[in-house]
């Protein structure tokens, strides 16, 4: 059985093929048509996922769609998206005597893609986003194979659209950089805070409401920041930026304030449900800062959320409420890796390779190009690691990194200079076995995926240089299992280094997805300050 699954049409835009048992397969469009937060429907990464799969659709049984709370290309946001056309024209082969297609709502698609992954037998499900059509949360409790939703956040009452202003406020881009305004808020102080506080009230549900006396019509029909509120703020006019300071104190003290008004959420309804396990999905817990604080300080004995929490995951979601309504069982079970997307072959590496007429080795055996990669990484070089699978969602999880020591000593700066090109307040992930994290690192089992904290509890070789807030640190748990090669290059580089730790980021070029195949991997690697490149077996130095 083979069913399909796609997500919410527009902005990250994916789609995941699953079985009986497992998710074989799930891409986001970007990753295939090179356009970070694409709006278009996932032509392209239909046809992969068929072609890398050898299915056509009439082998699916089922077709299950993630559709908004509005009606289809309903929005009243002037923003370019899908016409309603191309999507009618992407789903005509499928209405013809071919698969079943359903459609779910929305946030019970990122509900079900949290608590369908999480192993927990009984769970409250929380999904925040910006509700970008009318609907911006859901409370929803798991229970057994059963979701039954108790509570939605209708917009205006949306702390993704509280969240994604002040992104605006602060001189970022709205809808792009609000991870960028978590990170920020390490630099600041929640000077704001008060002012924050002011925005939101609580209604009788246990849900917060927006209050409107600090909120306007907006260019984009969906509001902004009143002048009221400006003038609660201390601020003159949203048409003078902030400095940097202001700028840093206002990330501070929104994410302050998101984190304050989420932990009340949750305990509102753990305490009506007596639920001790939390789902998490929805754009919003992509703050891992936000997740951190849910593990450290809510009243759950086990958080998690689902790693590709944005609208990406909700053809997860789909695929696995379909599945359920199919054969009357989700087939939940816990996500073991996210490596489910493009794997190339020694032999295509090796025609872009020689298409390219570029000068490089052939490993053989993975052993090899473990011990080469390791041998480049103890001599402070930048290693592009380009090796199976690429991971569903924007995280580089040892499939498309960058590696670097986390030793050498100008490590911070040569990787943000010469190859991110970003802002020096973003922190870097450090990668480490699993069963070796506990020596350095109190490390929550979300860090398998990157979605949260570790506290650093061993700073050897100098690892307070990417501590903050103290010893607040980006951990990413490798285990044997989900990524064999990658956890045998921590060992490898951990016999000559004082910790098997290395130094993790995205590998991609400013602005750009995730590299996906060996064509990107090559041209990231010439167009970037990065030394070597291993590339399957294949080893490029510069």
């Amino acid at each position: 059985m083979r069913i399909l699954g796609i997500s919410t049409i527009g902005r990250g835009s994916a789609v995941a093929l699953l079985d009986e048992k497992s998710i074989l397969f799930a891409i986001e469009e970007e990753k295939l048509n090179r356009l970070q937060d694409s709006l278009e429907i996932p032509r392209l990464a239909l046809a992969r996922c068929l072609h890398e799969n050898q299915l056509k659709l009439a082998d699916c049984r089922a077709i299950a769609l993630a559709e908004r709370s509005a009606p289809l290309g309903h929005s009243r946001s002037r923003r370019k998206r899908a016409p309603r056309s191309a999507f009618e024209d992407l789903l005509q082969p499928l209405l013809r005597g071919g698969p079943r297609l359903s459609r779910f709502d929305h946030h019970l698609c990122h509900a079900a893609s949290a608590y369908y992954t999480s192993g927990f037998d009984r769970a409250l499900i929380l999904t925040l986003d910006q509700g970008a059509h009318s609907q911006a949360g859901l409370m929803a409790l798991g229970d057994g194979d059963e979701i039954e939703p108790l509570h939605s956040l209708k917009f205006p009452d949306s702390l993704g659209w509280f969240y994604s202003r002040v992104t605006e406020l602060a001189g970022l881009r709205s809808r792009r950089d609000e991870h960028k305004l978590q990170w920020l808020s390490k630099d600041g102080e929640p000077e704001f805070l008060p002012a924050f506080r002011k925005l939101f009230t609580w209604k009788p549900t246990g849900a917060p409401a927006l209050n409107r006396r600090y909120f306007a019509s907006g260019p984009d029909h969906r509001g902004v920041f009143s002048p009221q509120f400006y003038r609660e703020l201390g601020l003159s006019s949203r048409s003078h930026p902030p400095g940097p300071v202001v700028r840093a104190n206002l990330a501070r003290s929104a994410q302050d304030f998101l984190e304050e008004v989420v932990l009340q959420l949750a305990g509102n309804f753990a305490e009506r449900t007596n639920a001790r396990s939390l789902c998490l999905a929805g754009g919003i817990f992509l703050n891992v800062l936000l997740v951190h604080a849910l593990e450290a300080r809510g009243p759950f004995e086990r958080v998690y959320v689902q790693p590709v929490s944005g609208n990406a995951g909700t053809a997860l979601g789909a695929a696995y409420l379909s599945r359920k309504k199919i054969t009357g069982h989700s087939g939940r079970a816990p996500l073991s890796s996210l490596a489910v997307g493009l794997h190339a072959s020694p032999q295509e590496m090796k025609t872009v390779l020689d298409n390219c007429k570029i000068v490089y080795r052939y490993l053989p055996g993975e052993e090899q190009t473990v011990e080469e990669t390791a041998r480049l990484l103890l001599r402070d070089k930048i290693v592009a690691w380009c090796q199976g699978r690429t991971e569903f969602g924007h995280r580089a999880l040892g499939n498309r990194s960058l590696l670097a020591s986390p030793f050498s000593e100008y490590v911070i700066e040569n990787v943000n200079e010469y190859v991110k090109h970003r802002e020096e307040f973003h922190p870097f992930a450090l990668s480490v076995p699993a069963e070796r994290a506990a020596e350095y690192f109190d490390a929550s089992t979300n860090c398998r995926f990157m979605t949260s904290l570790a506290t650093l509890t061993n700073p050897i070789g100098g690892l307070e240089r990417f501590a903050f807030h103290g010893n607040l640190v980006r951990a990413h748990t490798v285990e044997q299992h989900a990524n064999p090669i990658f956890w045998r290059l921590l060992h490898k580089f951990g016999e000559s280094a004082p910790a098997p730790i290395l130094v993790n980021t995205s590998f991609n070029l400013f602005g750009e997805p995730l590299v996906t195949d060996p064509r990107g991997a090559v041209r990231s690697f010439y167009c970037a300050g990065i030394d070597a490149l291993a590339l399957g077996p294949f080893l490029l130095v510069k």
